[in-house]
């Protein structure tokens, strides 16, 4: 695997944990205090805190030179997607499933303004929940459990494992969905008859969350990301996107269970298409 600068993932998971370690506490409002203060404070408290020789492992830097919006940053649209594909396409995927790599880019992204330590924060989710509102927030807050929040969302929007683990970079960081998503229309372009846009459709915000929380699940139902049973969902959904709204949780539990015994990661898309046809026919 060729060699990218990232943060060292024992430090990096480290470094999550003792933020974490108790709620409320002192060690929080400060971490949470250095991001509202802007770039610098944040660069600094990371360097007293974090980045040292010991916990940067060396290799070629990514840089980007695009300056994000907060609500971008948060749901990218189509062309920002682009961007980041553009970007990452050609680094090896192994390193995009490590949380140190995208630690460091996030943390470079800050130096190069390409985004605000702030947004990080960021609650945008259909209410105006900025990362400065989230932050003051939180630091003028008595509620424990409210400044352990804010503390989570800011380790999630920088790919630090301590708040859900490995699969943060999958479902939580906002440029590692964009990548994934990306990854997985053109893988599946080229395995069944559906073009890319028509993959990326069925792969939308909800899809994708879907999706990989389905892959990244310890029971089972890591089946769908066989390239076979997933190009079956996503014949079947293409022609029933309702279907991804209503059932598409019942049917990819439906989907593991038949796969411990019927194997169907061993049939064709299209065969399994027709499995799906039949588990949504009796929901």
């Amino acid at each position: 695997m060729n060699k990218y600068k990232r943060i060292d993932e024992s430090v990096w998971s480290e470094f999550g944990k003792k933020i974490l370690s108790n709620k409320g506490s002192d060690e929080q409002r400060f971490f949470l205090q250095a991001c509202r203060n802007g770039k610098d404070n944040f660069l600094f408290y990371l360097s007293e805190n974090l980045l040292n020789s010991e916990s940067v492992i060396t290799g070629k830097n990514i840089y980007f030179d695009y300056r994000f919006t907060e609500a971008e940053l948060r749901f990218p649209p189509r062309d920002t997607q682009q961007i980041i594909w553009d970007i990452f396409s050609k680094i090896p995927k192994e390193n995009m499933t490590l949380c140190g790599f995208w630690g460091e880019i996030i943390i470079a992204m800050i130096k190069h303004d390409c985004i605000k330590p702030e947004y990080l924060a960021s609650n945008l989710n259909g209410v105006n929940e900025t990362g400065i509102y989230m932050l003051d927030n939180a630091i003028n807050s008595n509620d424990n459990k409210k400044i352990d929040d804010c503390v989570r969302r800011v380790l999630r929007s920088m790919g630090n494992p301590a708040p859900r683990g490995k699969r943060i970079v999958f479902n939580d960081l906002y440029l590692g969905k964009a990548y994934w998503r990306w990854y997985w229309a053109n893988k599946m372009s080229n395995e069944i008859n559906l073009s890319f846009e028509e993959i990326l459709d069925t792969l939308d915000e909800k899809g994708y969350t879907e999706f990989y929380e389905a892959m990244s699940s310890e029971r089972g139902r890591s089946y769908i990301s066989q390239t076979n049973t997933l190009g079956g969902l996503l014949l079947f959904l293409d022609e029933n996107p309702s279907t991804l709204v209503k059932n598409i949780r019942k049917i990819i539990d439906a989907i593991s269970y038949l796969s411990a015994w019927k194997a169907i990661e061993l049939q064709s898309p299209e065969l399994n298409k027709q499995e799906i046809e039949l588990i949504a026919s009796n929901l």
